[in-house]
């Protein structure tokens, strides 16, 4: 992964350089995109996800610039328990792209068609870098454009950026948040455990039959939390809670 004496390597260490002194989130959020613009990725998203098992998600959503309307869209279609995206970071924690995945995993039809259709939201491809911390939580940093350069000496490099600004984003948005306070209240277990249902497009009474309480408890729960987010519809609330890390995908 080497990528010294070229114009990638220069480029890279210069991005670790001024990264690694930004104070501020924003500081960070600005050097990543302006840098991945480089790179043809518009879009990104850095967020960590828990271990199978964890009782409590630690997913914390510390960057993301993908269009609103592709976030609404995805959550409202229930993407994410088809995306091969997904399935892919339980499989490998290597590096690889969107374009990996077509040509080397035999994707049925709704997988396929749930990596095409990004192309009506500006994405043909991406890049998708799995960050694994000491204690063995997984991190992600994913970027994705319309005609991307993922050559393979680009691609070392992404997994370089993609490292660094994910640990450089995860630090500012604890600093910042430690200064500001947090500007929502904490979502109860039980609320926190009915959105993770909203998130993959349950509805009132599937959520209710899973967890065996009434239709309305789980509707008076689902207001709550929207309440507690700011948020005034649900899928919105989806988005807010996976921003805070109350809950993961």
């Amino acid at each position: 992964m080497s990528l010294a004496g070229d114009e990638y390597g220069r480029r890279t260490l210069d991005f670790v350089e001024r990264v690694q002194r930004a104070q501020t989130h924003d500081e960070v959020r600005d050097l990543v995109i302006r840098e991945l613009e480089w790179y043809g990725l518009p879009f990104v998203t850095s967020w960590s996800m828990p271990r199978p098992g964890d009782k409590r998600p630690e997913d914390v959503v510390a960057l993301n610039t993908r269009p609103a309307d592709y976030i609404e869209h995805y959550f409202q279609n229930n993407r994410v328990q088809h995306d091969p995206v997904i399935t892919q970071l339980w499989r490998s924690l290597a590096p690889f792209t969107w374009e990996d995945l077509r040509t080397t995993r035999k994707l049925n039809k709704t997988e396929r068609f749930i990596i095409d259709e990004a192309k009506d939201f500006g994405a043909n491809d991406g890049v998708v870098v799995p960050i694994v911390s000491a204690n063995g939580s997984i991190g992600i940093f994913s970027a994705c454009g319309l005609l991307p350069n993922l050559s393979q000496r680009a691609r070392s490099a992404l997994e370089i950026i993609g490292i660094y600004s994910y640990h450089a984003l995860q630090r500012t948005q604890v600093e910042d948040r430690r200064q500001q306070g947090e500007q929502y209240i904490p979502l109860t277990p039980r609320e926190r455990e009915i959105m993770r249902w909203v998130a993959t497009g349950k509805s009132d009474d599937e959520i209710a039959a899973i967890l065996t309480i009434g239709r309305e408890t789980v509707t008076t729960h689902v207001e709550n939390a929207k309440r507690k987010l700011n948020a005034a519809r649900r899928t919105y609330a989806v988005v807010q809670a996976l921003r805070y890390g109350e809950i993961s995908l």
